[in-house]
């Protein structure tokens, strides 16, 4: 092989192979390069789904309990819905024909439901503060209950912790050690009278 013939099929595989231009692969000066890719653009945030609830608060005019609705954000997750609707009743009621259920500063430490359908809800002490007798005691569990269990029907009884802990009574009239059961028969229906 002559040695012209050598250094030409060198040189030529050298090219085929990169090695005789070390910007092989890399664009050239003229070609530009394209922008990097930007980021797709955010999209806008969907509106979160809700649900109207109905909660129940103690009438203003008898030993009774009325409902008002309220709209909370939709949740699959049974405490999570729990825990909305007692945030919402703990504010209070927005119609002149009910009262408040605790007093201000009463707040729910917790909520829990377990797989047989009881939930259990610890409010802070407020809870357990100025009850004036056994129509009053009744109608302030039966608003948490009778709320969480008519909204939630992976709920079928709530037990009451106040600070963490089991009570007696809140007031010295109603058990709460064991979890308690709804009361449809405390709900005033429009246009009933006794």
């Amino acid at each position: 092989m002559s040695r012209a013939l050598a250094l030409g099929l060198t040189l030529l595989a050298a090219v085929a192979c990169g090695g005789g231009n070390r910007n092989a692969g890399a664009p050239s000066p003229e070609t530009p390069s394209a922008p990097p890719a930007s980021p797709p653009p955010a999209a806008e945030a969907a509106p979160l789904a809700k649900s109207t609830v109905t909660l129940y608060f103690p009438s203003a005019t008898d030993d009774r309990l009325v409902a008002e609705s309220r709209a909370i954000i939709e949740t699959p997750r049974p405490a999570d819905r729990g825990a909305q609707i007692l945030a919402a009743l703990l504010d209070g009621p927005e119609g002149e024909g009910a009262l408040p259920f605790a007093p201000d500063g009463t707040t729910l430490r917790r909520l829990w439901v377990r797989d047989d359908g009881t939930a259990y809800a610890d409010f802070s002490s407020g809870l357990a503060d100025g009850l004036a007798g056994s129509s009053e005691e009744i109608l302030r569990l039966y608003a948490i209950v009778d709320s969480l269990t008519t909204n939630v029907p992976e709920i079928k009884r709530v037990g009451i912790l106040i600070d963490g802990r089991e009570r007696e009574t809140l007031g010295g009239h109603v058990d709460v050690r064991r979890p308690i059961g709804p009361d449809a028969s405390l709900v005033a229906t429009a246009g009933k009278k006794e």
